[in-house]
Parts: structure tokens; C-alpha cells; sequence
């Protein structure tokens, strides 16, 4: 019994600190531009293809993948934003919403066609394992306790990069205000670019960690997206610190649906909350009110 609620609960943090990891650069690009992006989830899925194609070619594990995946998505990012993303930013209220919204649906609808043109069949998952580990008599998985353990690491990096860089700082004074950030001379486009960079490199390596669990096709990303917009109004939009709880909330919430109600019923979960949360406290957990 004891090793079944380990197990459970283990496999709830993972599953968080998952969601949290990519809502988190979900919430960093909607704090800098207020631009909705719901191609999010498409750099999720293809981070966990791609990663699943690194192993499969030439058998790299995912920890060593990420060390790969993460510039390569920093750079798509980057390059997302300044093709599609930057004529958007010019515009103001109503028409930058909208813009951003038709954009990146229709940009997430092409990628999701590009990847099932080259991936044809769907991912069943990294077949990599790593001995378990017996702490106390209880036997835990130790692949799910690295993953668990980086995804934690790379909370730590990102939290320690937007306080102690420059372009972490700006990133932080753009969200803060977006005149202020201007009056002061940090160059919004350059900054803008940068943080899609991480917001991608943070799905993309999300992605690789999901697909240890799950099975992967071209067309999970717009429902991801979904489930992220979720964490972050949980969370409040615009906090960091919320989105890791909404991520963990939302991670342990489905773990403990599928084991007690069946799977069927996990997907529930991330609406069930955000209509909780938009009754009790519309500004999120960690929003400031309006």
C-alpha cells in the first residue's frame, strides 16, 4: 500500500512538473506581448517526436536529447516570433488579440499537418529504463525520479535566469510594464524574440519528458495548449510562481482522477478546475486582482 501511494504520488509531481515546465513559457511570452499563443503545444509535441526520433536513430536517452532539443527550439522560437508574431505586436487591444489568435491557430493547424506528413504513425513512447531504486523497502521508478529531479533543475535554471541575467531582467521589466520597459531603452523586439526562444526551448523539453509517459501523435498539441491556458488561469495569468502550482495541481488532479475513476475521467480535471478557480477567485492563485 505504502509503495502504491509513493508510486502515485511520484508519478502526479511528474506529471505537473511537465505541465508546469511548459506553461511556464506560455505565461512568460503572454506576460511580455499579451499574445495568445496557441501553437504552444505544437512545440511540445514536436520536441517529444523529436525526441523520440534522436533515441530511436541514434540512441540517445532523453536527459542527453534535451541538450540538443533545447537550442533548436530556442532558435524556432526566436524565429516564430519575428516571421509571424512581431507585425502582430504593433497592433493594439482587440485587433492584437484576434491577430494573435487567427495566427498562431493557423500556424498550429500547419505544423500539426507538417508533423503527421513526417511522422506517419504515432509515437508509442521511449522504450528507456534505468534500474529502480529501493528506498525503504519501497521500490520507485528512477527513470520517473531523474526526470522529476531535472524538471526541477530547469525550474531552478529559468528562475535563476530571468533574476540574475540582463535579458532575464528585461524579460521580468517587460512584464512588469511594457512602457516602462520602453522609456528605459530595452529593446522590446530583441527581448520579444527571446523570450518565444525559451517559451518554445521549455515546451520542446517538456515534450521529451512526456513522451517517456505517454503516447505520442502530430495532433496532441492544440489539446495541450488547452490544458495549459488552464494552468496558467489557474495559476493567475502573468505569474511564473503560478504556473508551477497550477501545473502540479493540475499533474496530481489527473493522476488522481485515472487512479481512482479511471482514465476516462483525467481529462475532466483541467476544466473542472478552471471553472472552480473562475468562480472562487477569477484572478488565478497568484493574480493580482484587477
Amino acid at each position: 500500500m505504502t509503495s502504491d501511494v509513493i508510486q502515485l504520488v511520484l508519478a502526479g509531481l511528474l506529471l505537473g512538473g511537465i505541465y508546469a515546465l511548459a506553461a511556464f513559457g506560455l505565461s512568460i511570452s503572454f506576460g511580455v506581448l499579451n499574445i495568445l499563443n496557441l501553437a504552444h503545444g505544437e512545440f511540445l509535441m514536436l520536441g517529444a517526436l523529436v525526441g523520440y526520433s534522436l533515441f530511436a536513430a541514434l540512441g540517445l536517452n532523453p536527459f542527453a536529447s534535451v541538450l540538443i532539443v533545447v537550442p533548436v527550439f530556442a532558435v524556432a522560437g526566436a524565429g516564430f516570433y519575428w516571421l509571424l508574431l512581431k507585425p502582430v505586436s504593433r497592433k493594439a487591444g482587440p485587433e492584437k488579440l484576434v491577430a494573435s489568435v487567427l495566427i498562431t491557430l493557423g500556424a498550429a493547424l500547419a505544423i500539426e499537418d507538417l508533423a503527421s506528413f513526417l511522422w506517419e504513425r504515432p509515437v508509442t513512447g521511449i522504450a528507456f529504463s534505468m534500474p529502480p531504486l529501493e528506498i525503504g523497502g519501497v521500490v520507485v521508478s528512477s527513470l520517473r525520479l531523474m526526470v522529476l529531479l531535472t524538471v526541477c533543475a530547469l525550474a531552478v535554471a529559468l528562475q535563476i535566469i530571468l533574476r540574475r541575467t540582463f535579458a532575464g531582467k528585461a524579460i521580468r521589466g517587460v512584464t512588469q510594464c511594457v512602457d516602462g520597459a520602453r522609456v528605459v531603452g530595452i529593446p522590446l523586439s530583441r527581448i520579444s524574440a527571446v523570450t518565444f526562444g525559451i517559451s518554445a526551448a521549455t515546451a520542446a523539453t517538456a515534450g521529451v519528458f512526456y513522451v517517456t509517459l505517454f503516447q505520442v501523435t502530430p495532433s496532441v498539441g492544440i489539446p495541450l495548449t488547452v490544458k495549459y491556458l488552464c494552468v496558467v488561469v489557474l495559476g493567475g495569468l502573468g505569474s511564473l510562481v503560478g504556473s508551477v502550482v497550477g501545473g502540479l495541481i493540475l499533474g496530481m488532479g489527473e493522476t488522481l482522477a485515472a487512479y481512482f475513476f479511471g482514465s476516462q475521467w483525467s481529462p475532466c480535471v483541467a476544466f473542472g478546475l478552471l471553472i472552480a478557480i473562475l468562480i472562487v477567485k477569477p484572478e488565478g492563485l497568484f493574480g493580482a486582482r484587477g
